[in-house]
């Protein structure tokens, strides 16, 4: 387990300002390209992102199982952010794609080409723009189960849907995906 996974564990309160700052900036590292990706706004994702570590921080005293630390702390701050969709539908997205590279952490021992660099942002950048394009509808199913990875029973009872009325929203929501970034990447 992580150093500061291990502090978060402990009493959280009782850390100096140097360690909590670490642990924060060490958990938002971990969520925020997440959360982002699913908001499309940088400030809203920063709340999002803060209403999670709160959670977290009163909540992790508590946990009896610590061997899946990371995975309960992403659930928390997915469902944080669900709950802030579900209280503000008519939330529109503003693709902030600058703002999400910059928050990646990029380790010292890959080492990638300019070009690489060049074509990788401008593929990523046409793809979020694909993505705005779609339904919120479809960009849910479609993060759910490519970003959280989710099983298709597990998707379908969140959206309370049948699984294969699932499978004909994904199928859909590939297709329109692909529609998209062909256009986009054509041009």
């Amino acid at each position: 387990m992580e150093q500061w996974l291990t502090f978060l564990r402990g009493n959280f309160h009782h850390l100096d300002k140097s360690s909590q700052e670490l642990i924060y900036h060490s958990f938002r590292e971990l969520i925020y390209r997440d959360i982002c990706l699913l908001f499309r706004d940088h400030a809203l994702a920063e709340d999002v992102v803060q209403e999670s570590f709160i959670k977290i921080v009163e909540q992790a005293p508590k946990l009896r199982n610590t061997t899946n630390m990371k995975a309960w702390i992403k659930k928390v701050a997915r469902n944080t952010a669900y709950d802030y969709l579900k209280k503000n539908k008519k939330y529109r997205y503003v693709s902030d794609l600058q703002l999400v590279k910059e928050s990646e952490f990029v380790a010292p021992s890959i080492q990638v080409t300019i070009p690489e660099q060049v074509e990788e942002q401008v593929r990523d950048e046409m793809l979020h723009e694909a993505l705005n394009q779609l339904n919120i509808k479809y960009r849910n199913v479609l993060f759910l189960f490519y970003v959280e990875e989710k099983s298709y029973r597990e998707i379908a009872e969140k959206l309370q849907l049948s699984e294969q009325a699932l499978g004909q929203t994904l199928t859909r929501a590939r297709k329109k995906l692909l529609h998209y970034f062909s256009r986009k990447w054509v041009d």
